[in-house]
Parts: C-alpha cells; structure tokens; sequence
C-alpha cells in the first residue's frame, strides 16, 4: 500500500467536524439536563451524555485512524 491523500484529507476534515461539534453538543447536553421533561426519564441523560460525546469522539478517532491508515506503507 502506498500514500494515500484522499483518506487523509477525509481524516482531517473528520477531526475538525468532531471538535467543532463538541463544544455544541456539551452546550446541547446541559440545555437537555436543565429540561424537565428530560430529568424526569431515569437514566436519559446518561444516554444523552454517551450518544453525544460518543457521536464527537468518534469522529475524532474516526479521522485519526484515516490519516492512520492514509500513511502507512505496507
């Protein structure tokens, strides 16, 4: 396997969408976690916490593993 620019890119673009996101989905979380309809449900938001920082991280790891793979020489 030899460079590959396209999967590089693509991990790029992947990070940068992952952490622009975070900080909208941290404010998204705490807006959710103040709803009262949303804190009476038991065990909603640790669901909204794991959906949404997972969602994000996974972009992240996403596009590290991309350009990972992007440079590797086989």
């Amino acid at each position: 396997m030899e460079f590959d620019g396209t999967k590089i890119i693509i991990g790029a673009i992947s990070i940068i969408i992952g952490l622009v996101m975070l900080p909208l989905m941290a404010s998204f979380v705490a807006t959710a976690k103040a709803d009262a309809n949303v804190s009476a449900i038991s065990g909603l938001t640790s669901v909204l916490d794991l959906v949404a920082y997972g969602f994000t991280f996974g972009l992240v790891g996403l596009g590290i593993g991309l350009i990972y793979i992007g440079f590797k020489k086989a």
